[in-house]
């Protein structure tokens, strides 16, 4: 691609892609910022949200021919594409997964002004269509998406590179993005320590995950060949999952979740629980008001309040392993599977905060042999069918202690 005909494709993406800009916040969160700044900037966001797709597809030979133009990023803006990009591209091709096409649409939430500098607030959604070798050698095409929080910093003034002279050109420069961190279970957790107490399962960080991932043939994490699930119809519960976190539904408002369940600030455990319900597993009541109590899961035991075991990350992984799941040393579970994470897995005291359902399992060929990949959906933040790998590199990002817990279906 030569770098005239990059440029008038970047240029024809910013009326396309200022669709998708699409404000969430009142005039007030952006009073401080003009009305020509504010298309300047959208118009900025739009073009960089071009440069992501771009990125997640670009060759090196084709972002040295990008660099020499005027028009495009800027060293300090490869930089910032590269940090946004590099680690997911990674991990879609060690997983055995060829990015096909990206989309990244931006909804522009707030923008705020601090001198020559523009602090824009937006969510972020991010769809790969990919394809991949399966185990009989076919080709196989599937998609994927997620939404986070991201702050994007811009600065007012871009140098004339051509030039050297140091003078700026009136335009704009993105000069950091960062993804803000998941809310995590504890808003409701007291000071008496956590729920399981004496748990002697181990998790892994995303080093070790990566190296206990499973290769070649069979999936040692799932002996079972025969038999009967501890939770039979778990497959409703998987489509349950990928119906809710998939258009129109790929978001965390009030709206994106089905209205017959109670909704929360964070919904991670919430709508794993959900899931499992929707497979056909009966709530576990009782006269009582101890929401705290291990043996009870149900979203509304009295007065509207949701056990423990229901919404709360820690309590959910006690309930699930004691119940209908085994626990395994290692996150990469079959369809149906939970994987539950401990945000600081540094301080060795076993919390889970957050927690998944695995949507999808398969193997992909890659470098002359066979490999394991596992998907997830979840909420808060949204992922539709997102391979683990991609997750964990997200995920790393903010929390890069985290340690991950595999439970798996018992099988009778």
């Amino acid at each position: 691609m030569s770098k005239k005909t990059w440029f008038y494709s970047a240029t024809a993406a910013v009326t396309v892609l200022s669709l998708f800009l699409v404000p969430w916040a009142g005039a007030a969160e952006r009073q401080d910022v003009s009305s020509s700044s504010d298309s300047m900037i959208e118009k900025e966001i739009a073009v960089y949200s071009h440069w992501l797709e771009d990125a997640y597809g670009a060759v090196a030979e084709e972002r040295a021919l990008m660099n020499d133009d005027l028009e495009q990023p800027t060293a300090k803006e490869w930089e910032v594409i590269d940090g946004q990009t590099d680690y997911i591209v990674n991990a879609f091709v060690t997983s055995g997964l060829s990015i096909e096409d990206a989309s990244v649409s931006f909804r522009i939430g707030s923008m705020t002004q601090s001198g020559s500098k523009y602090v824009v607030s937006a969510e972020v959604t991010t769809k790969i269509t990919y394809s991949r070798i399966d185990e009989n050698m076919q080709v196989v095409h599937d998609a994927c998406w997620w939404t986070d929080p991201h702050v994007i910093t811009i600065a007012d003034g871009r140098e004339d590179a051509k030039t050297g002279s140091g003078d700026f050109l009136g335009n704009y420069e993105v000069i950091s993005d960062g993804i803000s961190s998941e809310i995590d279970d504890e808003s409701e957790r007291d000071a008496s320590g956590t729920s399981d107490e004496g748990d002697t399962s181990k998790g892994v960080t995303y080093e070790e995950a990566l190296a206990l991932r499973p290769k070649g043939g069979e999936l040692e994490i799932n002996p079972a060949t025969a038999g009967t699930p501890s939770i039979p119809y778990y497959m409703k519960g998987v489509r349950y999952a990928l119906k809710w976190t998939d258009y129109p539904y790929s978001g965390d408002e009030k709206s994106d979740f089905n209205p017959d369940y109670p909704y929360f600030e964070n919904n991670c455990t919430n709508f794993i629980s959900q899931a499992i319900h929707e497979s056909d597993v009966p709530y576990r009541t009782a006269i009582s008001v101890d929401t705290k109590d291990i043996n009870l899961w149900t979203p509304n035991l009295m007065f509207g309040k949701p056990t423990w075991t229901w919404n709360n990350a820690d309590y959910s992984y006690r309930f699930m392993k004691n119940t209908y799941f085994k626990a395994f040393d290692s996150p990469w579970m079959d369809v149906g599977g939970l994987i539950y994470v401990d945000w600081n897995g540094k301080d060795n005291d076993n919390t889970k905060n957050h927690a998944m359902i695995v949507t999808q399992a398969d193997r992909s060929y890659v470098n002359g042999q066979m490999i394991f990949n596992t998907y997830i959906s979840q909420k808060t933040n949204n992922r539709h069918n997102i391979p683990l790998s991609v997750e964990m590199g997200i995920a790393y990002q903010t929390h890069p202690d985290a340690t991950w817990y595999g439970l798996g279906l018992r099988w009778q």
